[in-house]
């Protein structure tokens, strides 16, 4: 239903909130009824290629308090120069020593999106 779309995936997701065990045990059923076993044994027959696959971190959501229950979480994201931002509220500051190790999401950009010509690969 969603193409392989993260965005569209997402959407699904929240439409579906309510009842989601229902949703997903429907989509398995219409799955199921349109199985072809010829075009899996041509997707396995494929060979995929999609390059060495390698990442750069580019940003990192950390959290500021004491624990869970208090305090907030702040993103830090990494510009083309290789300084680090902080977004904090309605703060945004240069960070000099970002918490990388300590950080609960981090953020990465395939190297190969990294300067290409393609509008969906956006750059910080």
């Amino acid at each position: 239903e969603t193409n392989g779309s993260a965005d569209r995936a997402g959407d699904w997701l929240f439409n579906h909130m309510d009842n989601l065990d229902e949703a997903i045990a429907a989509l398995s059923c219409n799955e199921t009824s349109t199985h072809d076993e010829a075009s899996d044994n041509n997707i396995i027959s494929q060979t995929l290629d999609d390059g060495k696959g390698q990442y750069t971190l580019v940003g990192m959501i950390s959290h500021i308090g004491k624990n869970t229950g208090s305090g907030h979480y702040v993103c830090h994201l990494k510009k083309k120069d290789g300084k680090w931002v902080i977004f904090n509220d309605e703060k945004v500051a240069v960070s000099e020593h970002p918490p990388i190790p300590h950080a609960y999401m981090y953020l990465f950009q395939r190297n190969d999106t990294i300067g290409s010509p393609d509008a969906r690969y956006g750059e910080f």
